[in-house]
């Protein structure tokens, strides 16, 4: 396993594990890792962003969460639904639904947030 898929993979399971500081850490150290390929740099920005969308989130700055998360969405958006091996329309209608969930708090109404999962494709 190559250096960025070992940070992947480590990011993953720190995000679904609720770690998203640490989950953003790894996905930081995928980026650094990706040499003279860097097809997938904005990939792995929308995941580190995703992750520190959430960790914002559990500090309870709303307002940070939400820029993160669109901005996570911006650049997972141009990638397939299935990508490195997950499922990544999924998880883009989870951020938006959190990104709803989290607008909807600021404009007042009340809403339960909690983070997604990312999902792998078997």
């Amino acid at each position: 396993m190559s250096e960025v898929e070992e940070h992947f993979r480590v990011g993953i399971e720190l995000f679904n594990r609720g770690e998203f500081f640490e989950a953003h850490e790894e996905m930081e150290e995928a980026m650094n890792s990706l040499e003279d390929d860097t097809s997938d740099w904005d990939f792995y920005l929308g995941l580190l962003r995703a992750a520190v969308a959430n960790h914002k989130l559990s500090q309870g700055l709303l307002s940070s969460a939400r820029v993160h998360l669109r901005a996570a969405l911006k650049f997972l958006a141009p990638y397939a639904d299935r990508h490195r091996g997950l499922k990544l329309r999924e998880f883009r209608s989870a951020l938006s639904a959190e990104l709803a969930r989290i607008e909807a708090l600021l404009a007042g109404s009340p809403a339960v947030i909690s983070p997604p999962r990312i999902e792998t494709a078997t």
